[in-house]
């Protein structure tokens, strides 16, 4: 009985030092209750129970308040000083990759729907250059071009969406005991990766891959490297 006791003391210590903190960082960010309460989606009170130790976040809730106040999750769930921690959101880095993630897209449903890149050019009225430009993801595509095709390859505007975190998704699924087990079970720069909201842009890119079938894989494979060399 005793331990029993005694680890309810440790969680209720680490609640409370975790509510700490989600606060610290949430006025750091210069975010409100009410803020952050639309952007997650519980109630004002729901936050305020969070940040003062009465109630625990899910992981998802959790990631998405790292987003919002611009710190990694990592400082949630370790005992580094906010001061100490010298982060920002890659956002260069993150535009950069998705322009890549698009042009795979692209090249994808070009594929798909039998398509050659002189295609794409004749409905944009532009070079089979600027095309390979596009599926390499050398060059940004215009929002307008990018609707254009869309329409043109049959597909739906969301099927170049990076959802990532959404209000609207978090806490629809909470971790299992068995899920988390699976995640502490992980070496340890795995879950570091996972953790790290900057490399949410992967995650999703390795999950849309995943998906592909794999002529599909290689058809993409085998275009890029015709059009690098």
């Amino acid at each position: 009985m005793p331990e029993v006791a005694s680890d309810d003391r440790k969680m209720t210590l680490r609640r409370k030092i975790l509510g700490v903190k989600i606060r610290h960082a949430r006025n750091r960010a210069g975010l409100s209750l009410k803020e952050v309460s639309e952007a997650v989606g519980i109630s004002t009170n729901g936050v305020s129970d969070i940040e003062f130790g009465h109630n625990d976040p899910s992981l998802p809730q959790l990631e998405l308040m790292a987003l919002l106040f611009n710190v990694p999750v990592i400082y949630f769930l370790s005992d580094v000083p906010l001061e100490e921690i010298d982060w920002e959101f890659p956002a260069r880095e993150a535009i950069a990759l998705r322009q890549r993630i698009i042009g795979v897209l692209l090249r994808q449903a070009r594929i798909e729907a039998g398509r050659s890149p002189e295609d794409l050019a004749d409905v944009l009225n532009v070079t089979v250059e600027l095309i390979s430009e596009y599926e390499l993801g050398i060059c940004e595509i215009p929002l307008p071009e990018l609707e254009v095709l869309a329409e043109y390859l049959n597909v739906a505007m969301n099927y170049f969406l990076d959802e990532g975190i959404s209000p609207g998704k978090v806490g629809e699924h909470v971790a299992t005991l068995d899920e988390i087990a699976q995640f502490a079970q992980m070496p340890a720069e795995v879950r570091q990766f996972l953790l790290n909201p900057a490399n949410l842009l992967y995650i999703n890119l390795a999950m849309r891959l995943s998906d592909l079938s794999a002529e599909t894989l290689r058809n993409l494979a085998e275009g890029l490297l015709e059009i690098t060399y």
